[in-house]
């Protein structure tokens, strides 16, 4: 590692958790995030602090004056430009190191494999279910690690799914019936603060798998910031899913 970089992330190196060879698996590593709004924003800007050796930036939106009460990358002159162009170029600002790779596109089932291709770990920060069930079911098929965060009004939650793990549970063993449901947060109220925070703890939880860390556990972490409460349920596979249920083994 030059000399430089020792530098840049001596506060990481500093941590024997991480060290040397930890940090080298971040900045080695190809990270897919998926949706720039809040939870992207903020996730990404941690991710490419952190050093990951590639992001690859997802998303099909254009910057309204909506957006920066919370988007943290995009100020008042990036108004209606391309999302993935102005974190990019942000990104990259903020550490050159990083390759940064936008793509300006909805993930869909005919366009998800080429674009998530490679990619070491997922991070999920879309505002649909549509576009989550789409995520979930390649990951699972890819034997991926998933990690999603979600947020609304007051309460935010994460949760990761490692694939790998054959008894692990999938998105929709415990979000079923999303059919006909108005699928979409875009119009939802948000509390600023709450997407920062699940942004936070997702690209945390990124890091720590990287570096083998801790064992991934089933389990969503939910976060109430009217109240500072903090929740932890356990998930476990639905026999019955009609997703994974059907996957061979």
């Amino acid at each position: 590692m030059e000399d430089k970089n020792l530098l840049r992330y001596s506060r990481h190196i500093m941590l024997p958790e991480i060290d040397i060879e930890g940090q080298k698996s971040i900045s080695s590593s190809k990270i897919a995030v998926v949706g720039l709004g809040g939870l992207g924003c903020s996730a990404s800007v941690y991710l490419a602090a952190s050093g990951v050796g590639e992001l690859n930036l997802i998303d099909d939106d254009s910057i309204d004056l909506s957006n920066l009460q919370r988007q943290i990358l995009f100020s008042e002159e990036d108004l209606n430009r391309e999302k993935v162009e102005i974190a990019q170029m942000k990104l990259l600002s903020l550490n050159e190191n990083v390759q940064v790779n936008s793509n300006n596109l909805r993930i869909n089932n005919s366009n998800i494999e080429n674009i998530l291709e490679g990619s070491d770990l997922i991070l999920d920060c879309t505002d649909n279910f549509e576009t989550r069930k789409i995520i979930n079911a390649y990951c699972l098929n890819e034997k991926k690690i998933l990690i999603s965060g979600s947020s609304q009004g007051w309460k935010g939650q994460f949760f990761t799914l490692d694939f790998r793990n054959e008894n692990s549970p999938c998105y929709e063993c415990f979000f079923e019936d999303l059919e006909g449901e108005d699928l979409s947060c875009r119009e939802s109220s948000i509390f600023s603060p709450l997407v920062g925070i699940i942004g936070s703890f997702i690209a945390s939880e990124l890091i720590k798998k990287l570096i083998s860390l801790s064992e991934i556990k089933s389990e969503i972490i939910e976060i109430d910031l009217k109240q500072n409460k903090f929740k932890k349920l356990n998930i476990r596979k639905n026999n019955n899913c009609p997703l994974c249920s059907k996957v061979k083994k």
